[in-house]
């Protein structure tokens, strides 16, 4: 299963910075694209992640210690990919 977890920018940073190169979420994070865009006229902007669910897990953990702002967006992220 694949899933998007979309963050702003200081998050990326500060998950980029406290991933090691040898974890498997590693290459998600390295391949996130920058994204851009307007909904109903509020500018985002950030990265798009593309993870699986491991990946997912391991930048939730991550993100516990670091961004814990974010971990509620990554839940959803991972309900809605389940979903399907």
């Amino acid at each position: 299963m694949e899933l998007f977890i979309k963050v702003a920018p200081r998050h990326y940073d500060r998950l980029r910075g406290r991933i090691r190169s040898d974890s498997p979420a590693y290459q998600a994070i390295d391949k996130a694209t920058r994204i851009d865009h307007s909904l109903e006229g509020v500018l985002f902007k950030g990265y798009n992640i593309l993870c699986d669910e491991e990946q997912a897990r391991i930048i939730l953990e991550i993100a516990k210690q670091c961004c814990p702002e974010i971990i509620a967006d990554i839940q959803e992220a991972v309900r809605l990919a389940r979903r399907g």
